[in-house]
Order: structure tokens, then sequence, then C-alpha cells
């Protein structure tokens, strides 16, 4: 490989970097551990960066950063992250951010009275790299969940404290020279905007395709559904109900989801009570082969499994109501999508294939796909999707559900 795209998604504990090829292919993957204190992500993403290059010949051609939703991070380093509650503040408008920001404010004095500028999760990281301050927006119609100067002055939020609004996909800066030098990589390497980590997982999953269907599966998860009209105005207030409508990454474009809270969570919690030396691969298949082995995490398959199915069912319709069809694949990416017995059990539960692509880490895809439309080398963002999001494995359904 000759040159390579540098990936990095920072999660709520770990950040994930990857170097993949400008065809997609990941060359290295690393995942580190972060302390969320002043410099952690800095610090992970170099040291990650190092271990990254230290096997590559190659030339990094450019750099891409995403991460969790609706993080606040100060000039000074203090991070209020996404999960973290907000309860003393009052929500007035359809902002995610505002009551953050409010909170914020109230909790960290100091930091909000010392920073020039108070990020919005990765930007922190981007700003780091290239010294340059901005807030990612997905996409236009974003902004109410974001922050509008009416809003902010609703809230007595200055709007000089929060850096401008720029688009996934659109060069954020230059890697500073210091960062370039201690990682032993040329100069002059561009940085590229991803998005959050929802957004760039169903670009890295190609959902942007009227009628497409992710299943994005980790600690809790969710089924994603792209359409290309508004399905409120289709489907009946019934039809909807539980169903989150937000706009797409893609203008015009919709996506439609069902989340299925703590799956992932309450696996594991099964797992480390009953096998904690076991991996999760083998702890599945162990169940499979003897449902005694362990009855509540069989039991916990099959649960999670029928709300997957429900979910899978509810969403084709609305489908095939706005005119998309039914799905006939499902696409899976997370922590989950990383078990094959697992993905085997759903298939043969729901009865549709579901397939993994070259990377289970779906947002890393993402990144290079919204890096390689930053530089230029194709005209969209779904071009780049088409052409760089590749299925490497398809779990059939079998003729029998296995008891």
């Amino acid at each position: 490989m000759n040159s390579a795209i540098v990936c990095a998604d920072i999660g709520t504990s770990s950040i994930k970097t990857a170097l993949v090829s400008e065809t997609g292919a990941v060359i290295s993957y690393k995942r580190n551990q972060i302390s969320n204190n002043k410099n952690s992500w800095l610090d992970a993403f170099t040291y990650s960066l190092k271990e990254l290059l230290s096997d590559f010949s190659g030339n990094i051609s450019a750099i891409c950063i995403s991460g969790n939703g609706p993080t606040l991070v100060s000039e000074t380093g203090k991070i209020l992250l996404w999960n973290v509650p907000t309860e003393n503040t009052i929500q007035k408008n359809k902002s995610l951010f505002i009551p953050r920001l409010q909170f914020f404010k109230q909790m960290y004095p100091s930091e909000w009275n010392e920073s020039k500028f108070i990020f919005s999760g990765p930007e922190y990281l981007i700003w780091q790299l290239t010294g340059n301050a901005l807030t990612i927006l997905p996409e236009k119609r974003y902004t109410d969940a974001y922050w509008t100067q009416e809003t902010l002055s609703e809230n007595d939020i200055p709007s000089e404290k929060l850096p401008p609004f720029v688009f996934p996909g659109e060069k954020a800066g230059i890697l500073c020279d210091k960062i370039a030098y201690e990682c032993g990589i040329k100069y002059e390497i561009p940085v590229f905007c991803g998005a959050p980590d929802f957004i760039v997982a169903l670009i890295g999953t190609n959902t942007l395709v009227p009628g497409s269907i992710c299943d994005r599966a980790g600690s809790s998860e969710g089924i994603n559904l792209c359409l290309d009209i508004d399905p409120r105005n289709v489907c009946t207030k019934d039809e909807l109900e539980g169903i989150r409508i937000l706009p797409s990454v893609i203008p015009n474009y919709f996506n439609a989801s069902i989340l299925i809270p703590d799956s992932g969570i309450s696996f594991y919690k099964i797992k480390e009570k009953y096998a904690p030396n076991m991996s999760y691969e083998d702890f599945v298949t162990k169940i499979l082969e003897n449902n005694d082995f362990c009855k509540d995490g069989y039991e916990l398959m099959i649960h999670t499994a029928n709300l997957v199915s429900n979910a899978y069912n509810r969403l084709s319709q609305i489908s095939k109501k706005c005119g998309c069809g039914i799905p006939d694949k499902i696409k899976s990416t997370g922590g989950q999508a990383k078990n094959k017995g697992w993905l085997q059990f759903k298939a043969d539960f729901t009865k549709v294939p579901f397939q993994v692509t070259a990377s289970a880490d779906a947002e890393l895809i993402g990144d290079v796909i919204l890096a390689l439309y930053g530089m230029k080398e194709f005209d969209s963002i779904q071009q780049a999707a088409e052409k760089i999001v590749k299925v490497q494995r398809e779990f059939f359904p079998r003729e029998y559900f296995p008891e």
C-alpha cells in the first residue's frame, strides 16, 4: 500500500484508530483507553498513530476525526461526556447542546470563563491537531438540534464561545508540525472533519440508499432505515410510535431508527457472571451448543433477537409505505458485529441475511469516505460510500431455527 488515511473515532472510554487504504482496506487497527483528562485524547491519538505507523512504509495522505455525541470540552481540557446527566438545566428548545452548555457553565464556571471556545466532541482533538476551532454540523437541518443565534441569546450563552459550523468532509486544517515530527511523518498532512459517531457509522455502512437498513449494535443497539421522504408525511402516529426520525447526512433524506437500550450491556453482565474469562464468541457458541449452559444468556439472546426482528419488520413496512420497498438485507456494525455466532443467530431468527463490511467499526470507514470526499476524489458522499463500502461476509438464514 503506497498511501493510507488515518482514521480516529473517540468513544466514551477509548479511541479507535486505523490506517485504511484509499480503496477502503483496513491495513492496521488499534484501540487504546482514554482517561478523559486534559490532553488524554491527544496523547492516546499520537500513541495510537505511532503504533499504526510502526510497520507501515507508505505515505499518509490525510487524517479524519469523528467521535461521540454531544460531549463538551473546554479549551482548558475539562470534559463533560455525552452520557453525564444534566437534569438541573431546563429544556426550552429542541437543542441537544444548549442544556449541556448551561450545565457546563453552571458546574465549571472557571473553565467556562478561562476558555475562548467550548468545543463539542471530536472538534477538541481537531483543534489540538490543527489549531483551528470549528463545530461539525452533520447537515443544515441539524441546526436546531445544535444551536441558533436566537436560542443562544435566549439562554444567555455568548455565540462567540462556540466555533463556527462546518460540514462533514470539510478540511479542518493541516496537522501541526510538532505532532508530525513526534510521529515521524511528513508535514502538510490535511485533517478532515468526520462527524458524530452515529452519522459516520451510517456512512460507513452505506446506509445512505433509500430502503437500506443497518443494525448499529454495541452497548446499546439501533436499527436504522434510510428514506428519501419524510415518513411523517405518509405514516400515522401509531405506525411511527417509538421510532425516531432524524435528517440524514444526505440532504432531503431521512433516517428512521428504533433503539434497543442496553442490549450489549445486559449480555456483558450475564457473561461476566457466568463466564468472565470466556470470549463473547465462545460464550455464544457454548450457549447454542447447550442452552442449559446459561439459560439466562439464551433467554436474553432470544429476547434481543426478537426485538431486532420486530424493529426490522416495523421499519420494513414504513419503507414500503414510503415507496422504498422492503429491505432484503441488514448491515451490521459495532462490537456485536464482531461475534459471528451472534450474527448467525440474528439471521436465523429474523429470516434476513446479516452483512458485515470490511470493518465492524463502520465509523472508521465513514471517516475514510469523508476524507476522500474532502480530498475531491469523489463528487459526493454517496458516490464515495458506494465505492468504498464492501461486504466482507454474509450470514444467511438457515432453513431451521436452532432450538
